[in-house]
């Protein structure tokens, strides 16, 4: 399936990219996950992402396909909150991400190109500080942290 777009017409649905969830693991009555309607991002005079809009449903993967400086990273950023679009919306199942970027977040996992996390951290360790962030305890941490290595397959390489 190939979604054609204003300012970046080779966004492609892939096998890789996003993942959603709800928390606590409950399956949301929801139909559309992300919804960005009209996205764009200025730095000066440089047009980086230009009135993106487009939806994604409940069970799908998405993965964006251009060349670099393209606006690839800067779009993911506005989706997850961590940078403020020039105009535009996005939400996350049903969150606006600037009116509530925390809550937004938390239906997000999302791990940037160059994740903040130390040369000699482990895996286990951050699932640990992934957890802390998210302030699960107890229970829910040692389930989240689990069902993360069991998703991920990071049984032989999380110590």
């Amino acid at each position: 399936m190939t979604r054609v777009l204003k300012g970046a017409p080779h966004f492609q649905a892939s096998q890789s990219s996003l993942i959603f969830w709800t928390r606590g693991g409950r399956r949301s009555a929801m139909t559309t996950m992300v919804a960005i309607r009209g996205l764009t991002k200025r730095f000066g005079h440089l047009l980086a992402v230009d009135n993106i809009s487009l939806e994604v449903p409940r069970g799908a993967v998405l993965g964006f396909l251009r060349p670099n400086g393209s606006g690839k990273s800067t779009t993911m950023k506005m989706v997850t909150g961590f940078l403020t679009p020039t105009s535009g919306t996005a939400e996350v199942c049903g969150v606006d991400v600037l009116e509530d970027p925390i809550q937004a977040q938390r239906h997000i996992g999302y791990l940037p190109e160059g994740a903040p996390a130390y040369g000699d951290m482990t895996p286990e360790a951050y699932l640990g500080f992934i957890a802390d962030i998210r302030r699960l305890s107890g229970v829910a941490r040692r389930s989240a942290i689990s069902r993360a290595v069991e998703l991920t397959q990071l049984d032989r390489v999380l110590y």
